[in-house]
């Protein structure tokens, strides 16, 4: 019983299995890992090449395939030995690949990357897609060229790639898309279109749009050849990502009336000084705009806000932004932002800032003091914070800077948290210390429209009078060396200001007291 026991535990039952489940099992198995499981049995060697799936992609690859190209900086005998097993590497990886393409039954999905290969071998990586293309039920397909940096030579896409009836998702990186790769260009099924560091020219790319009538997601990342971008044409186009890293702005200009998202990045705003020319045409359905690392003067916004009636969300990072005609400015996010802010005038009525920090520590306070100073000549800033905390500038910082926002007039702050019973001091201190002089500040939370208010009024600095000078460059008068008369007003409720109160009939520094008087509004009674 036990040896008729021990035979059955030792039988291989999968490998038992019809061929289809086998191809199935290894499909769920990463493509390097499927080839080393079709090693250990005979029964298992051909199974692998059923599968529908070939994914070796950069990351997929082990690290001396993955290397695009050889260190040539640091020439000893270790490097030399390390690129000769790089290279007897790439040779057996080619060799692979030779038996892939010619074992393989049937592709959907091929994604490859190739390193090392120059114009003389050019046709052996022609056979291999081509070989791909061949079986006619490719959906999508992933290539990388890995060029070597030592060799000027560009590796151009056979035409099989843009003559597929079926393809769906394509994605290019670091090749040529030349007029020979579209002579019998057909992509009717083509929906992601993804360029990265491709070299094609205005006409070629022109060629490609128009031919992709189902296109709804489109990447271009960093290709080169192109004076402007033009695409039209595509009705169905819902995300468009273009990304630019040379000298001059690209000129872009999309026709797309389904389209939902755009985003535009350009890696060289700090050596370009020009503005990015973007033209949005009939895009009525935009939602989202994103724009980094771009220039935008005020005409330029105005005119493309103007165009997207259907906006939710604007994203603006590492930009610079010159408007100074600004009326009203609107920022929502966790953190404060250092924003390239040029040009803002007095013209700015009012800015809306909601904040929602992690963490308060001095770099926190540090980054908030440099984005309040964007702002400083706004009338209205309304600030939505959680607590009096996000805005209690610590110590530290206070003393390594000064106040951000001397033309502010109005400051409204909304909390989210239930208002507590007493003012603390140090946060109207905090609030002075930002604002040196206004002439309003309203603390409120979401549940009462206003449940304090303080009204200051300040001396008429005389013709001889020279300013405080508490600190530098700042032109104005604080508080604490013009107060004249504060009114401390409640709603809902009485509230004891007698602190708050005390505080600030005493804070004049020439020691002046200040006519400071309280009180509150009772809630009017309910009607029978």
């Amino acid at each position: 019983m036990e040896k008729k026991l021990h035979l059955h535990m030792g039988f291989d039952r999968i490998s038992s299995l019809p061929d289809p489940i086998k191809a199935y099992i290894l499909s769920q198995l990463p493509t390097i890992d499927a080839v080393k499981t079709s090693i250990l049995s005979n029964t298992w060697r051909a199974s692998w090449t059923q599968i529908h799936t070939l994914d070796l992609s950069r990351n997929k690859l082990p690290n001396l395939l993955a290397y695009s190209y050889f260190f040539d900086t640091y020439v000893n005998d270790s490097t030399k030995v390390s690129k000769e097993t790089i290279i007897r590497t790439r040779g057996l990886f080619y060799e692979f690949l030779d038996r892939a393409f010619e074992s393989i039954s049937m592709l959907e999905k091929l994604k490859l990357y190739v390193p090392g290969i120059g114009s003389d071998s050019k046709f052996r990586l022609d056979a291999w897609i081509e070989r791909g293309f061949g079986f006619r039920q490719l959906i999508e397909f992933n290539f990388e060229w890995g060029y070597e940096s030592s060799e000027n030579f560009r590796y151009c896409l056979p035409n099989c790639v843009f003559s597929s009836s079926l393809i769906r998702k394509l994605t290019l990186v670091n090749c040529e898309v030349g007029s020979s790769s579209l002579t019998d260009i057909h992509l009717p099924l083509l929906c992601d279109l993804c360029l990265v560091n491709v070299y094609l020219n205005g006409e070629a790319m022109s060629s490609l749009i128009a031919n992709c009538p189902n296109l709804e997601d489109l990447n271009f990342d960093t290709c080169d050849g192109l004076e402007s971008l033009e695409i039209s044409g595509l009705s169905k186009l819902k995300k468009a990502r273009i990304k630019y890293a040379y000298e001059n702005p690209l000129a872009i200009e999309i026709e797309a009336p389904s389209l939902l998202e755009f985003t535009y990045e350009c890696e060289n705003l700090c050596e370009n000084e020009g503005f990015c020319e973007i033209e949005l045409v009939d895009c009525l359905n935009v939602k989202r705009f994103t724009a980094i690392g771009t220039a935008l003067d005020d005409f330029n916004l105005h005119y493309l806000l103007r165009r997207l009636p259907a906006l939710e969300r604007l994203e603006l990072y590492h930009s610079e932004v010159n408007a100074p005609n600004l009326k009203v400015f609107h920022y929502e996010d966790d953190e404060p932002v250092t924003l390239p802010l040029r040009g803002i005038t007095p013209r700015l009525k009012e800015a809306f800032v909601y904040l929602k920090p992690n963490i308060k520590n001095d770099k926190y306070y540090a980054v908030l003091v440099q984005f309040f100073a964007k702002l400083r000549h706004c009338e209205r800033l309304i600030l939505c914070v959680g607590s009096e905390e996000d805005l209690i500038v610590s110590e530290k910082v206070r003393t390594k800077t000064r106040p951000p926002l001397s033309d502010v007039k109005h400051v409204m702050v909304k909390l989210r948290v239930p208002f507590k019973k007493r003012t603390p001091v140090s946060f109207v201190e905090s609030l002075l210390w930002l604002a040196p002089c206004p002439e309003t500040i309203s603390i409120s939370n979401s549940r009462v429209p206003v449940l304090k208010s303080l009204e200051f009024v300040y001396e008429k600095p005389s013709k001889s009078q020279k300013k405080c000078g508490c600190w530098k460059s700042l032109t104005i008068n604080c508080w604490r060396h013009s107060l004249n008369k504060v009114t401390i007003k409640n709603k809902k409720g009485a509230e004891d200001d007698s602190k708050l109160a005390n505080f600030l009939t005493n804070a004049r520094i020439d020691g002046k007291i200040v006519n400071c008087s309280y009180k509150s509004f009772q809630s009017e009674p309910k009607k029978n």
